[in-house]
């Protein structure tokens, strides 16, 4: 069963208001939430835990994309 999209008119503040906590989060950890957890001369660390943090971001606004307008995963048609 495929689940009809929605229109954005009515969730469109809702939808910018959880687009703004998800990346405001990320870039708050990115700038003091790593430096604070890894070794200072660990570079490769906080590459991996940088990408790693990018990573659940991007699902995290990928499913509120669907969640909040019904558009699909990517590859979903």
């Amino acid at each position: 069963m495929q689940r009809r999209r929605r229109s954005t008119n009515f969730l469109r503040p809702m939808y910018r208001l959880g687009w703004l906590l998800i990346w405001s989060l990320w870039g708050i950890s990115l700038f003091f939430g790593i430096p604070a957890m890894m070794p200072h001369d660990d570079v490769v660390g906080w590459g991996f835990v940088a990408l790693a943090v990018t990573a659940v971001a991007y699902l995290l606004h990928r499913f509120w994309d669907w969640l909040v307008v019904g558009r699909p995963f990517p590859g979903r048609g």
